[in-house]
């Protein structure tokens, strides 16, 4: 198969599609690893399974990462600044405390959540609420959502009333029908100008 812009974006196509479910509710995770890869292949008439191509790329996606532009400095300030940080994440737990571990900046974290360990999937306030309860956090207003999916991020964290930023990287068109983040960024040290104001 080849790799261009057809199948990069047909495979987007679909995986973004069904994240969006899933944050919605509509689906389950499973439903999203079981079917991503199956729903991309039969676009193109190609007789493979989907679930041996799906643990082929989990296998790839466990060994890599990048790292934001200006995350390691925003941290160093952050964590500097005596901000204690937390990582709230939809992804799949082996694969995302791999990454993180990989990318050597756990040590600015004092905790991981992970949809998959809590049983609910951002944006639903149940996976807020899970947070604050396990950190015994009784004032939302002392946490900050950053986040740079709209749909499951600044959503969620609507959805039980915390501040949030939108981390937008491709200085998108505002959508007047978008959730609308307290604060938005396109540089993460923006950030950090923003706590100190």
């Amino acid at each position: 198969m080849p790799y261009n812009k057809q199948t990069i974006a047909c495979y987007k196509g679909i995986n973004d599609g069904l994240w969006s479910q899933l944050e919605e509710g509509l689906i389950s995770r499973e439903k999203v690893l079981k079917t991503r890869f199956s729903l991309f292949l039969k676009e193109f008439q190609i007789d493979e399974s989907g679930s041996k191509v799906e643990a082929m790329y989990r296998e790839h996606l466990n060994q890599g990462h990048s790292t934001i532009t200006h995350a390691t400095e925003l941290l160093d300030t952050l964590s500097g600044q005596g901000y204690k940080l937390y990582i709230g994440t939809n992804g799949v737990g082996n694969t995302q405390r791999k990454r993180l571990a990989d990318s050597k900046l756990q040590g600015y974290f004092e905790d991981i959540f992970i949809s998959e360990e809590i049983g609910h999937e951002k944006p639903n306030a149940l996976f807020f609420q899970h947070i604050l309860d396990t950190l015994n956090a009784s004032h939302k207003e002392e946490f900050l959502m950053i986040g740079d999916r709209l749909s499951s991020d600044i959503k969620g964290a609507l959805n039980i009333g915390m501040d949030c930023v939108w981390f937008d990287r491709k200085k998108s068109q505002p959508d007047p029908f978008a959730p609308q983040s307290t604060y938005t960024v396109s540089n993460l040290m923006e950030i950090a100008a923003l706590l100190e104001g």
